[in-house]
């Protein structure tokens, strides 16, 4: 094939600029929280099908002609990515600094680092529960793991295909891609099911994506041109594919998976509805058009800025609706251009400098400016005395996952020395068991305890409530060594102390549910006194924040009394509504009577918050609603 020709195959497509501006539109729709676009993050999965496409073409067009080189695909990636990424990194520190908390500081700084090696997604799959977790609202660069993805994607591709065109003839690689793109797509429905925060950030499921576009670029010039009415057909199909799952999808729905095939499927079918210019489909024309087009060569700076400026919108307190909103499409796009206009286009078509030079003048000061940003940073902890309001959050002081971090997580059961409550004495009065719940309420055990005159020993563990989560749908499997053990240590004593995330247990036919049950009927027949603790009603992340932003003495547009938590009924089924009714004898202290009343509970005591995040106790949090609790209830130890 000659040159020529194989350059006519893929010349410029103003309609694939119009495909990436639907993409970025939904993407950032979405993450504005428009009500009808509830699942506009499958905008990314366009982009992925798009990227796969644009690469793979430029690949197999120079691999056919024998001119492909790695230093040369690779170095045509770092002036795409690195550049633009680089300067909205170096800017959005800035903002970070002044604004982020200390602790969200300091996990900035760590991101910023994974962002440019290109493993965020591996950083945000390891250190959080989800893509729509709340945390996620208050990580400025989380955005960023897609282009993780798609670059882990481009160092395992190019190899491959190279080794393709020399091993394989033409309908052998059809038939190897075809395989590879089916056992993905088979691949990420199973991942989605068993492990979806696997699945969502890395990039095993998310391989057919990218696939699809590869393996249509692979293949294009046999593709066979069809006629106009056909293609209308065709991309009026594929529009539908992309906009019905935008719309009907949302943050519960099982994705990548089955239902990340639509859209993938939607956009190779635009893609190939636009084949022949002539005979393209109505909805490729449509795509041209120079508004969408333009909006589609800025799709990557806006896809960059529009997340951090929402971040730091909802930081300050504001909520994204109505002006606010507004204010934060055109700040996007304003910036958008201004970064596309004198950063991403002058690094890819003027200032083209040779693989080494690129790594002098780019990736190395790149990597020593980001590198010390970090190191700063994370030495300083933060800075936390930007805000010395907020001394609770100390997490080395004030966290009990870090105060306690000989007892919690340790797997160890017997070293009372170290982990124990109240006095000591010749013989312990009893042990605590549980979970992350347990090893954050025994602050407050101990002011109980100290009152009472009492020497407890406690053992506690993520995951570990009395026993251990068992492996079925909706809860991790653990292993079950410790828990028998401390269990069976904790009969030899007359008091058995249980705390945990209660709230996680409801439905009662969970084999964890019915787990619990039994065991605590085996120490209620063994004639221990079982003593449980209920847990606090959960906050979320950001009324917690926008509490610590009164503490910080900035101006609000809201007070305390607005980020009260609601009082909320639990089910009939709560675990420890039934643990009562079948075992009367059983203690319940319910951390709620300190924290609740008149319908709602506070975050705060003596202008102290006592919550480290949305459900979770800090230290001298704990040891403050002990106090306040023996001030109302009473000690309920002092009859053990």
């Amino acid at each position: 094939m000659s040159n020529t020709l194989i350059k006519s195959k893929f010349s410029y497509r103003p309609d694939i600029d119009g495909l990436r501006a639907l993409a970025v539109i939904l993407v950032i729709l979405y993450h504005a929280n428009i009500p009808f676009i509830g699942g506009g993050y499958i905008g990314v999965d366009v982009f992925f099908v798009i990227s796969g496409f644009l690469i793979t073409s430029s690949i197999n067009k120079e691999m056919l002609n024998k001119s492909f080189s790695f230093k040369q695909f690779y170095l045509r990636r770092i002036r795409r990515i690195i550049p633009v990424l680089v300067f909205i990194m170096l800017i959005v520190t800035i903002p970070s600094y002044l604004f982020l908390l200390a602790n969200h500081l300091e996990i900035y700084s760590r991101t910023l680092v994974h962002t440019l090696l290109s493993t965020y997604n591996f950083y945000f799959w390891i250190n959080n529960s989800g893509y729509f977790v709340e945390n996620s609202e208050f990580a400025p660069l989380l955005h960023t793991w897609s282009l993780s993805v798609e670059e882990q994607f481009y160092v395992i591709w190019p190899p491959l295909l190279l080794l393709l065109h020399y091993k394989l003839n033409f309908k052998k690689r059809l038939i190897f891609i075809s395989a590879i793109i089916i056992l993905g797509i088979v691949l990420s429905v199973y991942l989605t099911r068993v492990d979806p925060n696997f699945a969502y950030f890395l990039l095993p499921a998310r391989m057919f994506e990218l696939s699809m576009g590869a393996g249509l670029a692979m293949f294009w010039e046999k593709l066979p041109d069809i006629s106009k009415l056909r293609n209308h057909f065709i991309s009026a199909l594929g529009v539908l594919l992309i906009l019905i799952p935008a719309i009907v999808l949302n943050k519960l729905s099982f994705f990548p998976g089955i239902h990340a095939l639509w859209p993938c499927l939607g956009t190779v079918l635009l893609i190939y509805s636009g084949k022949v210019h002539d005979k393209r489909g109505f909805a490729n024309s449509i795509l041209q058009k120079k508004g969408l087009v333009f909006i589609g060569l800025l799709s990557y700076s806006l896809y960059l800025w529009h997340w951090p400026i929402f971040v730091f919108i909802k930081y300050l307190g504001f909520d994204l609706v109505g002006f606010i909103r507004i204010f934060a499409f055109i700040l996007t796009f304003l910036l958008s251009y201004f970064s596309w206009r004198f950063v991403e286009q002058p690094f890819r078509f003027r200032y083209k400098f040779n693989f080494g030079k690129t790594i002098r003048i780019i990736i190395l000061p790149s990597v020593l400016v980001i590198g010390g940003i970090y190191a700063i940073i994370d030495s300083k902890n933060g800075f936390p005395e930007r805000f010395p309001n907020l001394a609770e959050f100390n997490k080395k002081e004030n966290y009990p996952n870090k105060v306690r971090k000989n007892c919690f997580g340790k797997y160890k059961v017997g070293n009372c020395d170290e982990c124990y409550l109240g006095f000591k004495k010749d013989s312990l009065d009893g042990m605590l068991i549980g979970d992350s719940f347990a090893n954050h309420t025994a602050a407050f055990l101990d002011v109980l305890a100290k009152d009472a005159g009492l020497y407890i020993h406690d053992s506690a563990a993520g995951g570990f409530p009395l026993l251990n989560n068992i492996g079925e749908a909706g809860f991790p499997s653990y292993p079950k060594e410790y828990a028998e053990e401390r269990i069976q240590f904790a009969k030899k004593f007359k008091n058995v102390f249980i705390a945990t995330n209660w709230d996680k247990f409801t439905n009662q036919d969970s084999k964890n549910y019915q787990s619990i049950i039994n065991t605590v009927e085996e120490l209620i027949q063994l004639n221990k006194k079982v003593i449980i603790f209920d847990c606090l009603r959960a906050t979320t992340q950001v009324n917690l924040h926008k509490l610590k932003l009164i503490k910080t003495g900035k101006k609000t547009f809201f007070s305390k009394e607005d980020l009260l938590i609601p009082f909320t009924d639990r089910p009939d089924s709560y675990i420890v509504y039934e643990i009562k009714r079948r075992f009367p004898s059983v203690i319940i202290i319910d951390l709620n009577d300190a924290m609740c009343h008149d319908g709602s509970c506070e975050l705060q005591i003596d202008n102290t918050i006592v919550y480290r995040n949305k459900d979770h106790l800090n230290t001298s949090g704990a040891k403050l609603i002990g106090e306040r609790y023996m001030s109302l209830k009473g000690n309920p130890l002092k009859n053990l």
